[in-house]
């Protein structure tokens, strides 16, 4: 029997929450499981297969978490979600394997069981949390809160053809922050929380206070001042670092209509549930 399911794509950080805040969107990457007697993996490209195979890796970590025998799948991916950076695409296949597994187990799992699997392979769950439950979700030492967010927010990804490599963006931040920069962070950051619940187009601009990652983030993105001006005069209230890049993140009271260059626009809505069947 073939079972079918879908992981959103997801956005972390939003601009003043470092390593803290993720959301979910209604972009998707779509599975298809059977059982075969031998692995196969069909719509991957083949470094998601041979070099890091995050699905496998975490379809097994799953199977040694309930001490269950790891059953060979047949899997085929329709891939939506970019893969140049800052959408989760890796998170997606951490999610998914250890989503497959549970499915094939009779839904031996729950989702805070999948997260903490998930969290064990990927240590960052600002994409991982998201991806899982859905919706605005704020990390706190591994615990999850889900955030009510206004339906009246337009939210655009802005997508790149080339890949920052993650832990380089990690490197360029600066290892200590002043106490202006931290009070800078925390209040903007409540205030922004506020401002996504209550729809408040004033103080949403204060998504785009962070002091901690996006100054020196922003030097790997090619020309990102230049888009970022172009998203405020479109019509965007706000323009952030999706992740750690390269794709960026725009928050507007309607969808926008971006003229195309060298990137592609998307408007999106937010994904309320997380990984789901289908």
């Amino acid at each position: 029997m073939t079972i079918k399911f879908k992981v959103p794509a997801t956005s972390a950080n939003l601009g003043i929450g470092f390593d803290c805040m993720g959301i979910a969107f209604n972009l998707y990457n779509f599975f298809e499981i059977k059982e075969a007697n031998n692995w196969i993996f069909e719509g991957f490209i083949e470094e998601e297969i041979k070099k890091n195979n995050l699905f496998l890796k975490s379809y097994l970590k799953a199977a040694k978490y309930k001490k269950i025998k790891a059953k060979p799948l047949l899997v085929k991916l329709k891939s939506n979600i970019p893969m140049c950076g800052g959408l989760g695409s890796s998170s997606s296949l951490i999610v998914a394997g250890i989503y497959a597994f549970n499915l094939i187990n009779n839904n031996c799992l729950n989702k805070d069981e999948i997260f903490k699997i998930a969290l064990s392979i990927e240590k960052h769950p600002d994409n991982i949390a998201p991806a899982i439950y859905g919706g605005l979700c704020i990390i706190n030492n591994n615990e999850i809160m889900k955030i009510k967010i206004s339906n009246k927010w337009h939210f655009g990804l802005w997508i790149f053809n080339y890949y920052i490599n993650t832990e380089k963006a990690r490197n360029i931040i600066k290892k200590e922050i002043s106490i202006d920069d931290a009070v800078n962070n925390v209040s903007s950051a409540l205030f922004v929380l506020k401002a996504l619940e209550d729809f408040d187009i004033a103080n949403i601009k204060k998504i785009m206070n962070d002091k901690i990652h996006e100054p020196y983030r922003k030097k790997l993105i090619k020309k990102f001042n230049i888009y970022k001006k172009m998203a405020l005069q479109n019509g965007a209230l706000a323009f952030v670092i999706s992740g750690s890049g390269s794709a960026c993140l725009s928050i507007s009271d309607k969808d926008l209509s971006i003229k195309e260059n060298d990137f592609k626009y998307i408007n999106v809505k937010i994904d309320k549930d997380g990984v789901r069947n289908v």
